[in-house]
C-alpha cells in the first residue's frame, strides 16, 4: 500500500512540475513596470515616496494630489520602456526623459508621469 502512495505522490509532483509555466515577464506577474522616486527638493533630496507603475503603460498618470515633485529619479524600468515626466497634469507641453539612476529636475514641479513602452 505504501508503494502505491509513494508512486502516486511522485507522479503528482512530476506532473505538477511539468505544468509550471516558463519564466514570466514582469507584465505577466503584475510586477512593477517602473519605479520612480519623487523628491520635494531639487537634486533628488527630501524623498516624498516611491511611485511604482504597475500595469499602466502609454497612459498619462498624474501624481497623487498633495505631492509637489520637484525632482525625480527612476529606480527601475522594464526593458523597452522609458519614463517621461511633465509639469502639467495631462502630459502636455515639454516632457523630461527620466533615465534610470539619474536625477531629473524641470523648471516647475512635475505633475504627471507616463511610462512609454515600444
Amino acid at each position: 500500500m505504501q508503494t502505491k502512495q509513494v508512486i502516486a505522490t511522485l507522479f503528482t509532483a512530476i506532473v505538477g512540475i511539468q505544468a509550471l509555466p516558463a519564466e514570466l515577464s514582469t507584465r505577466q506577474t503584475g510586477g512593477d513596470i517602473a519605479v520612480v522616486n519623487g523628491y520635494s527638493a531639487g537634486g533628488c533630496t527630501d524623498l516624498i515616496e516611491a511611485f511604482p507603475i504597475f500595469n499602466t503603460v502609454n497612459l498619462c498618470q498624474p501624481f497623487a494630489t498633495g505631492f509637489t515633485v520637484v525632482s525625480a529619479e527612476t529606480l527601475s524600468v522594464e526593458e523597452g520602456c522609458s519614463v517621461f515626466l511633465w509639469s502639467s497634469t495631462d502630459c502636455s507641453g515639454a516632457s523630461f526623459l527620466a533615465p534610470v539612476n539619474q536625477c531629473v529636475q524641470g523648471s516647475a514641479p512635475f505633475q504627471s508621469i507616463n511610462v512609454i513602452c515600444h
